[in-house]
């Protein structure tokens, strides 16, 4: 019988790298919170028109890498391909805004996109992300952004380097694009195929390009900065201030456009040079239009989101799962007594191993050296007598006999 593996672009996520992953998870969970965010879990999939409003059906993720279906009730079905605009489809189906003024939530879970699955991009990928919703101030772009910064800090994530700019809104969009395909007209037929598709439909994603030869290209492009009316301009320049505020050092970047159709305004994404040229490790900024894309109501938002298996490439320190004991039993008379005292310790929240059948005292203290247990505890016949039960301190290389009561005292210190 063949055996049967995961699908291509999905993977397991088990031992070590499970333990990177919830660290992840529970160190933004802590952060976000601490800032005021509440967790909202959205639905896997969702009509198919919610992310060709919301992304825009011009885009590669709409056009290329959405994973679409017909279900029975012959409705398009497309699984999650980000979290942004599930998240406002369910603030603005739910009445949010109706019932508080800001709103703060973050989520972690799948994400899915058909493309060419490498090194911490895979076509089932995991995603953390916020969004705050209802407040339109450049300060609130700015703690946004110190506060992913802080994330990754937090992980001991390092060579980073914090890339901004300002998109504008839908105006002075439309003014830089007429400009931009007047500057790429000449040279339109150099740049690469998708390029090429580009110029037509959303002739701003050529900036992004990673073709050495649409770089050469557009090296010399006018910056859209030049196009922003007066406000946009302020905007941006206070978030550049409380940044400097915030202490978060920042290079402006004129080339970054952010990948979907709903940015304005600030966009921003914190880079590495530990990932090759693929080295974006988190990414986002204001997306002022999209509530009226969605729901026509003009409500400011911003949020970012992170792949979690890309900082899981660049997490080097983070808690192991050890046990703290081990318990070994010598005999099948004291298998009752072991593992009354497991249940013990375990409800006294001392992390507890202890094997299933007898081994000899060597096999079973090898077993302990092998789990990285700083204690062991051994019972035989004689232990199991007196209700005691010998403690071994493995680093204090010491053993001492003592009852239940003092062992949970002594493993809690």
């Amino acid at each position: 019988m063949k055996l049967l593996k995961a699908v291509r672009g999905t993977k397991d996520i088990f031992g070590e790298e499970a333990l990177k992953y919830n660290h992840i998870v529970n160190t933004a969970k802590e952060i976000f919170e601490a800032y005021g965010y509440s967790m909202i879990k959205i639905p896997i999939f969702e009509e198919t028109n919610l992310f060709k409003r919301g992304i825009g059906e011009g885009t590669d993720v709409v056009e290329k890498e959405m994973y679409t279906f017909t279900d029975r009730g012959d409705r398009s079905i497309t699984l999650r391909p980000e979290g942004t605009a599930s998240v406002v489809r369910s603030y603005l189906e739910h009445k949010i805004y109706g019932k508080e003024e800001f709103t703060r939530y973050y989520y972690t879970g799948s994400m899915f996109r058909y493309e060419r699955p490498q090194a911490g991009r895979q076509r089932e990928f995991n995603q953390l992300g916020i969004e705050a919703l209802g407040e339109g101030s450049p300060i609130l772009d700015a703690e946004v952004i110190a506060m992913s910064y802080t994330l990754l800090e937090k992980l001991g994530i390092t060579d980073l380097e914090v890339n901004i700019n300002s998109v504008g809104g839908n105006e002075s969009r439309s003014k830089y694009r007429e400009m931009l395909i007047n500057f790429l007209t000449p040279s339109k037929d150099e740049l690469c195929e998708d390029c090429r598709t580009r110029y037509e439909k959303n002739p701003l994603r050529v900036l992004d390009c990673k073709n050495p030869k649409c770089k050469e290209i557009t090296e010399e492009a006018p910056s859209i900065i030049d196009s922003l009316n007066q406000e946009e301009r302020e905007h941006y320049e206070s978030v550049k201030k409380y940044l400097d505020i915030f202490g978060i050092k920042y290079r402006e970047n004129p080339r970054l456009v952010r990948g979907l159709d709903y940015y304005s305004s600030t966009v921003y994404e914190v880079i590495t040079n530990k990932l090759g040229s693929q080295g974006t490790v988190l990414g986002g900024g204001r997306y002022d239009n999209l509530l009226k894309q969605l729901g026509n109501r003009e409500i400011p938002a911003v949020g970012f989101a992170a792949g979690i298996e890309r900082l899981m490439m660049l997490l080097e320190d983070y808690p192991r799962n050890n046990p703290e004991v081990f318990i070994a039993w010598l005999g099948e008379d004291e298998a009752t007594y072991a593992f009354g005292i497991a249940k013990a310790l375990r409800d006294a929240g001392i992390k507890t191993c202890i094997e299933f059948s007898s081994r000899s005292l060597k096999a079973s203290m090898k077993k302990a050296d092998k789990l990285g247990v700083g204690h062991a505890i051994i019972i035989g016949d004689e232990e199991m007598a007196k209700e005691k039960m010998v403690l071994k301190n493995f680093q204090e290389r010491t053993q001492e006999s003592l009852g239940l009561e003092d062992v949970i005292e002594r493993l809690k210190k």
